[in-house]
């Protein structure tokens, strides 16, 4: 009998409101000079938090599925602007992070290139047309504000996992819903040799939002691969019991302080 390949997804949830005094400081920590040189640079605490969630989160997430110490990872921004893994060199990895006021998001796999993304979700109704660059919408009667970030996370997840970000400059995506919940994607312009085996082999997720927001989950699976079965394991920081021991084994990150540093993806 033959046996699907399973692509397997970690996806890490985490609240500022959860987080206590001792693990902010232990967060704080481990992230490099130039992170915290970003972290301090913000105005107000709370985006501050946001922030130092996000990346410390990155790095207790990726040092529990590479075995090492959170403070041992070193990133560096590509051309894109997209952070890359680059200690250590021994295995290959992608992932992704979002966050917001309310929580971060952060998803990691071997297996395939992933891209999440989160939104508060604005009161008051929300315009579609302000998707038509980037979206071709289907027929509907209804603007409600989920509506509108359930696909404005599809597409920010989509374009940070085939590793560009959002741009007004790339085709516009076709949504289309499969019968197990996610969306498959297509490009508004067929003959673009580059782009539409990514989105061929891209698959779009709803998966579970900090409160006040939406989320989604891109997936792009190998082109060699079109029978993989998608599997996405959903952890929250404080009940990850290996996360929670690694807060207080994270010894303080290597760098240098950058004083001008590039925007990247969140």
């Amino acid at each position: 009998m033959l046996v699907k390949k399973r692509c397997e997804v970690q996806l890490w949830r985490a609240s500022p409101v959860d987080v206590s005094h001792a693990q902010w400081r232990a967060l704080t920590k481990s992230l490099d000079l130039s992170e915290r040189s970003v972290a301090f640079g913000f105005r107000f605490e709370v985006d501050r938090k946001a922030y130092v969630l996000a990346h410390g989160l990155r790095r207790l997430a990726l040092a529990e599925l590479l075995d090492e110490q959170p403070g041992a990872l070193v990133f560096r921004d590509d051309h894109n602007g997209q952070p890359q893994l680059i200690k250590p060199l021994h295995r290959r990895i992608y992932f992704s992070h979002s966050h917001t006021r309310e929580g971060v998001l952060f998803a990691a796999s071997s297996d395939a290139a992933v891209g999440v993304d989160a939104e508060i979700v604005a009161a008051g109704p929300a315009d579609l047309t302000l998707l038509e660059p980037f979206l071709v919408l289907p027929e509907r009667s209804s603007s409600e504000a989920n509506g509108f970030y359930d696909y404005w996370t599809a597409l920010e997840a989509f374009w940070k996992a085939a590793g560009t970000g959002l741009s007004a400059k790339h085709p516009r995506l076709r949504l289309s819903a499969h019968a197990l919940g996610y969306w498959e994607v297509a490009l508004d312009t067929p003959d673009d040799s580059r782009l539409n085996p990514v989105a061929a082999h891209a698959a779009i997720f709803p998966v579970t939002s900090p409160s006040g927001c939406v989320a989604s989950l891109a997936i792009i699976r190998p082109p060699t691969d079109d029978s993989m079965a998608f599997v996405v394991h959903e952890k929250e920081l404080n009940k990850d019991a290996q996360l929670k021991r690694l807060f207080f084994k994270a010894g303080p990150a290597t760098g240098r302080l950058n004083r001008n540093p590039k925007q990247s993806f969140n």
